[in-house]
Order: C-alpha cells, then sequence, then structure tokens
C-alpha cells in the first residue's frame, strides 16, 4: 500500500508540475518506462529508498518539460516525426519551498544551432532531445538539470482513465484537412465534461485566442489545475494501475525512481500558492511568410532571474510595496514588445 501512495502522490506531482497533464511512474535513465520487468515481488512491494534531488546546498534545479505532438500532417515528409508542441520550464527552489513554471511559445523566435530554422519548438523534430535542451539553455541563460517528454496520446487516455475534465469551452469549430485524420474541432459555449478526445481538442484551440498561443497556454494552465483537482479525490487510488500503464506508453525522463519518491514526499510540503505560472510576454511578427513569436531574451531570462531572487528582493518590503509591486509585474506581462 505504501508503494501505491507513493506512485500516487507522483502522479498528483507531475500533474502539478509538469503543465502536460499526465503522471508517470519510475523510468531508467533517459529511456522510455519499461512495459514488462522482473523485479522479485517483494522487492514491488517495498518503498522505494528516496534520492535527494537538490544538492547540499539546496540550489534550485531546472526541469524542461516537453509536450510532443506526434500527429501526422499532409506536409512532414518523415511520418515518424514529432513535434514539441508545448515547452515549459519548471524551477524548483527547495530553499523557498516554491515552484515556478515558465511557458516557452512554441513558435518563439529562435536561431537553431546548424539548421536554418527560427522556431524554438524545431529543436526537437531537427534535432532530437539534445538540441531542444541546448537550445532553451542558450536562450534562457541557465542549465537544465532533468527532462520530461510526454506525448500528447496520454492525454486522451489520462482523461479517460479519470472520468473526464469539466471546463468551460467556448462557441468555437474549426477544421485543419492537413493533419491525418484531418482535425475537426465542434464546441458548443458553456461548462462539459469533456472526454479524452474533446480534451485534446480543447487543449488544440489557437485561432479562437486573440493573441493565439499565449491564450492556448493559459487554457492549458487551467486545463491542469483541473485535472490536479479531480486527481486529489481519494477514488482516483483505485484507477492507479491504469495511469501507470499509460505512464509506461508515453513518459520519457532521465529522473530516476528514487527520485521521483522524493519529489513525492516533498511535494506535500507545497500548497497551490506554492506553484506560480508564468508565461513569456512578446508579439507576433512575420518574416519571410512565416509567422514568429518575437521575445526580447533579457526579458525572458529576467522572468527567471526574478522568481529566484525574489525573496531576498522583497523581504524589506512593505506590504504597501509589495501590493505595488504585483500591479507592475501584472502591467509588465501584458506589455508588447514593439522594439524588436
Amino acid at each position: 500500500m505504501k508503494r501505491f501512495y507513493t506512485i500516487f502522490v507522483s502522479l498528483v506531482i507531475l500533474i502539478l508540475l509538469s503543465g502536460l497533464a499526465l503522471a508517470f511512474l519510475m523510468v531508467p535513465r533517459g529511456e522510455e518506462v519499461a512495459t514488462t520487468t522482473t523485479t522479485k515481488k517483494e522487492e514491488v512491494n517495498k518503498e522505494p529508498r528516496k534520492i535527494n534531488v537538490f544538492n547540499q546546498n539546496k540550489d534550485p534545479i531546472n526541469v524542461l518539460m516537453i509536450g510532443l505532438d506526434s500527429s501526422r500532417v499532409t506536409y512532414e515528409v518523415d511520418e515518424n516525426s514529432k513535434r514539441a508542441d508545448t515547452l515549459m520550464l519548471l524551477t524548483i527552489d527547495p530553499k523557498k519551498n516554491k515552484a515556478h513554471i515558465i511557458s516557452i511559445p512554441r513558435d518563439t523566435y529562435y536561431k537553431l544551432k546548424g539548421y536554418d530554422n527560427y522556431k524554438i519548438n524545431a529543436g526537437y523534430s531537427r534535432g532530437g532531445l539534445e538540441l531542444q535542451i541546448s537550445s532553451v539553455e542558450d536562450f534562457m541563460d541557465c542549465k537544465i538539470d532533468h527532462y520530461i517528454v510526454v506525448e500528447y496520446d496520454a492525454v486522451k487516455e489520462l482523461v479517460d482513465a479519470i472520468g473526464g475534465v469539466e471546463i468551460y469551452t467556448p462557441e468555437y469549430s474549426y477544421n485543419d484537412p492537413s493533419t491525418i485524420p484531418p482535425l475537426e474541432i465542434n464546441f458548443h459555449e458553456g461548462v462539459h465534461n469533456l472526454n479524452g478526445e474533446d480534451a485534446v481538442k480543447y487543449l488544440r484551440i489557437r485561432k479562437y485566442y486573440e493573441d493565439q498561443d499565449i491564450g492556448r497556454i493559459h487554457a492549458q494552465q487551467g486545463f491542469i489545475m483541473k485535472v490536479f483537482e479531480k486527481l486529489k479525490n481519494p477514488s482516483t487510488i483505485f484507477k492507479l494501475p491504469k495511469l501507470v500503464s499509460i505512464a509506461n506508453r508515453y513518459v520519457k525522463t532521465d529522473f530516476s525512481y528514487g527520485q521521483l519518491s522524493y519529489l513525492a514526499y516533498y511535494a506535500m510540503s507545497l500548497e497551490k500558492d506554492d506553484i506560480e505560472f508564468n508565461t513569456l510576454q512578446g508579439q507576433r511578427k512575420v518574416l519571410n511568410n512565416i509567422d514568429y513569436y518575437k521575445v526580447d531574451k533579457d526579458y525572458a531570462r529576467g522572468v527567471l532571474k526574478e522568481f529566484l531572487n525574489r525573496e531576498e528582493n522583497e523581504e524589506n518590503l512593505t506590504e504597501e510595496e509589495l501590493e505595488k509591486k504585483k500591479e507592475n509585474e501584472k502591467a509588465r506581462s501584458q506589455l508588447n514588445f514593439e522594439s524588436q
């Protein structure tokens, strides 16, 4: 039972922290979770040894979360190509007991090293995981300590496994014949309990929002919290075998099982307010008839540094100064970077 409890908390952690609406169990370093195991029964029932993911100084760690879209499109030459549809940088600061998630818009303008491509999310399809990680490290001026890669097919199965997710949808219809099979989205305005297939369609909505990718990111973040709230229901424990099976097929990470176990218990100290979402702001640009999202590098790096330095900057501020600071941050997040 202890093992099941540990798995359950690990599942909740990934829902809470990754922003990809999926959970996972132990995986070998850098490999997908095996669907079969030769572990002895008595060893499986033991609670895993927890391995601290933080160093002795309790320095923050950065985790790159990548959501892969493996759906085929008519204009893609490689049938097995997988695109990084979602990029999120998770920073956990153990000294503050805080977690910070920065959503990086997929069309962010960035020159991939060695490739004639200028979208940061193309790193995965062009040069694999290594290029995607190095591109984010360069853009954000940080070191990626760990990664989590989740295929979007997992979202459909996860949502079905937990009985759907209740969420508000706008009145929206869209048809994309370039996907295989063609994508058709038809939603009526209102609160609906979405099944897995409809949940994936909801998460794909872009053109409805005035700012497209940014609006979609905000919708994804709201979806994450809805799933998290549902997973907190005690009845979820009876669905663990199915959830673990989903993780076995769709998740890749370099976290060891011992590290996941440690994170599971660490997460118990986090409250909902300890998790902060942030979306990089920028401006749409059209270059050579291609849409890009131009984000100032210094600003993007400043978002991360501001989170890391916040406590020491705020400890001497009055309540009035803190409130004013929050208002300024909100205003800043709405700025367009017209100088780029």
